[in-house]
């Protein structure tokens, strides 16, 4: 008796085990295929010669920031979003503040516990940095900050 509980227990252990890897993998699937199309599309119109890092931005227009060197050897980023097949909106790294600048500039202001992520996007009014973090409150935050200067957009605070 106490050999089939152990089996059973072992069994289901597994089972769970196989369940959630599989689970997970395929819920990452749609994400990568998406940035792979992304960094393809990018490399083929020609706006960058190689990329290295690769985020989905939801912002007005979901987009897929591709950041990469471009044939000068300069640093760029291009906004990669499914209605435009080629010649994508890009910003030069160096013509902006960083994404540590955009924290600064965030921190100055509100009171900052963890930041969560920062990501570059594309919106109505031109490039932001979308900093994403958490107040000393515990409540989830949003700022929009623009590229060009560092000035405030949006902020979605206390969520």
């Amino acid at each position: 008796m106490l050999n089939w509980i152990k089996f059973i227990v072992v069994f289901l252990f597994t089972l769970t085990s196989v369940i959630t890897v599989t689970v997970l993998y395929n819920a990452d699937k749609p994400s990568s295929s998406v940035k792979k199309a992304a960094i393809e599309s990018a490399i083929k119109s020609g706006q960058l010669v190689s990329a290295s890092t690769v985020e989905i931005f939801n912002g007005t227009v979901p987009a897929v920031t591709v950041y990469g060197v471009d044939g000068d050897g300069k640093k760029k980023a291009v906004f990669v979003d499914e209605k435009s097949k080629d010649g994508f909106k890009e910003v030069k790294l160096a013509d902006g503040i960083s994404a540590e600048k955009a924290v600064a500039n965030v921190k100055k202001e509100l009171d900052v516990k963890k930041v969560l992520h920062v990501k570059l996007g594309l919106e109505e009014k031109g490039p932001v940095w979308e900093v994403t973090f958490k107040s000393d409150n515990g409540k989830l935050n949003y700022v929009y900050v623009f590229f060009e200067n560092g000035q405030w957009w949006k902020r979605i605070l206390n969520l």
